[in-house]
């Protein structure tokens, strides 16, 4: 194994995006082609503008900065049983370890990111392990500030500005831990966990506030029960702890 691969006894192997090539030399071909063909689509797909988004700028103003400036992307290939049971607990423990990852700087460190690939997992395997891992662990990462995302082929979550268009398809099964950012609160309203997950972490101070910033944020459609999420995420009259 590659000395500078960023490891801890018992703990996942991490790759850095910008020492991939160097980095992943060890490891079969299969992944290591799939390592480099999604780092391709983070360069010249998710860091780019696209038309189709519905909205002005970058497919994700995140992943840019990431990859150049603060070299804060990282990957993981997964090599277990392809079961959530068996997922579940290494991203766990990969959320665990999360905020010992550089950067040090305040900045740099909102730009961090993990993508746990699946090399063995068949494409259309997306729904039968990403979405039900997805789903199980997102209220347990969102509590320690970090979001977690599904993506793989065919994935069919409608864009937020154009239901046409699939944000969450990608070229090779992954999921993603990366840091909670002002902007997902147009994401967090599937859950109250998940809403309490954002107030807590950027010190929403009472129900106001929080509905003031759903009207900042122009979400073009919640989901039909949003306020009963928000009423049991943050119930009016109180303060969050």
């Amino acid at each position: 194994m590659n000395p500078s691969i960023e490891t801890l006894a018992n703990e996942p192997v991490l790759i850095s995006a910008n020492q991939l090539v160097e980095q992943s030399a060890g490891l079969p071909a299969a992944a290591r082609a799939q390592l480099l063909e999604v780092l391709a689509w983070l360069q010249t797909s998710i860091a780019k503008p696209n038309p189709l988004i519905g909205r002005k700028g970058h497919v994700c103003p995140f992943v840019g900065p990431a990859l150049t400036r603060f070299r804060s992307i990282r990957f993981h290939v997964y090599q277990g049983e392809l079961r959530p049971a068996a997922v579940e607990p290494v991203l766990r423990a990969l959320a665990a370890r999360f905020p010992t990852l550089p950067p040090a700087t305040e900045v740099g460190r909102e730009f961090r990111a993990i993508l746990t690939l699946f090399p063995e997992l068949p494409h259309d395997g997306g729904p039968l392990l990403i979405d039900p891992v997805h789903e199980a662990l997102k209220p347990e990462i969102t509590a320690q500030g970090l979001m977690i995302g599904q993506f793989y082929p065919g994935c069919l979550e409608p864009g937020l500005h154009n239901p046409d268009y699939r944000p969450l398809e990608a070229p090779h099964p992954m999921l993603v831990i990366r840091s909670m950012q002002l902007t997902d609160l147009m994401f967090l309203f599937s859950r109250p966990e998940c809403l309490r997950a954002y107030v807590r972490k950027f010190g929403v101070s009472s129900r106001d506030e929080l509905m003031a910033r759903v009207a900042a944020a122009d979400i073009p459609k919640l989901p039909t029960l949003w306020e009963e999420v928000v009423d049991a995420a943050f119930p009016p009259a109180t303060n969050v702890d």
